[in-house]
């Protein structure tokens, strides 16, 4: 019945009927057959170093089924919520949506059905990333937490919604506990020290403190060193493991995004001080 109606009205008219409005979704439109409206934002693009200049639209039929829907962040926002709270398919198709398709060598792709499947600072994402002559997106859903973030920007082959929407998600799920600023300071203060290629042992345990060995420290230094101070250092996460505190840190550059955790034993002393690389 569905695939008889289908075949008979515009994909955008039985959209609208079965799905976007149900969902409270009243700013969908189709630019594969037109450009936005004169109250609607203006893309742009850059030519080399040039200034920024109106973005040409792209000609009839050629956005069909790969980016052809403009709506507003509300709205994208109510597509996320409608997958969250699982309106329109069986859970069995969310659960597939959002499962890994592994390789035949059983190999990850962090792919499912249409979105990209991560992990970001300990809760599963789903994500995808648009991009359309004049502008870019990046859309990221926490079904298990119950949180979205949509980003929709202005100008073509810029990297900005994606960097946006993953600096946002850490603001969302920062977890805290009465050591918690003290705690981060404390992480801060040992991660320019190993810059520098030294720590205060008084910090760690004997395991810490043999892991931190004088190659351990030449690499660190050379390798964090060059980076120059952190644009923002920001606890993401903190649980309890194996009887010590996890608490996991972002670490933003202009040019990179690390990862820092610290396990922490009852006494306060650190048994890991780690550093790797953002995901």
């Amino acid at each position: 019945m569905i695939i008889e109606k289908v075949a008979h009205m515009p994909l955008l008219q039985f959209l609208q009927q079965k799905v976007f409005t149900p969902l409270g979704m009243t700013s969908v439109m189709d630019t594969d057959q037109s450009k936005l409206g004169d109250t609607d934002p203006i893309g742009y693009l850059r030519y080399g170093l040039g200034p920024l200049r109106p973005a040409p639209k792209e000609g009839k039929g050629w956005l069909f089924a790969a980016g052809e829907l403009a709506m507003p962040a509300s709205d994208l926002a109510k597509w996320d919520i409608s997958i969250i709270d699982q309106k329109l398919l069986k859970p069995a198709s969310y659960r597939e949506l959002g499962s890994d398709v592994g390789l035949k060598n059983g190999l990850a792709t962090n792919y499912g059905l249409g979105v990209s499947i991560n992990n970001q600072g300990g809760h599963r994402a789903l994500s995808h990333g648009g991009e359309v002559s004049g502008f870019t997106a990046q859309n990221i859903i926490f079904p298990d937490d119950r949180a979205a973030i949509v980003v929709l920007t202005n100008q073509d082959a810029s990297s900005a919604a994606g960097p946006s929407a993953s600096g946002i998600a850490p603001l969302l799920f920062a977890t805290s506990d009465s050591a918690t600023p003290a705690k981060l300071d404390q992480a801060k203060r040992i991660f320019a020290d190993l810059q520098q290629g030294k720590i205060d042992r008084s910090l760690f345990t004997d395991n810490a403190n043999f892991y931190f060995s004088d190659q351990a420290l030449k690499d660190f230094a050379s390798t964090l060193g060059p980076l120059g101070e952190p644009q923002a250092f920001t606890q993401v996460s903190q649980g309890l493991r194996g009887g010590m505190t996890l608490r996991v840190y972002i670490v933003r550059f202009p040019q990179r995004v690390l990862r820092a955790w610290t396990y922490e034993m009852p006494d306060g002393k650190l048994e890991q001080y780690q550093v790797a690389p953002q995901n």
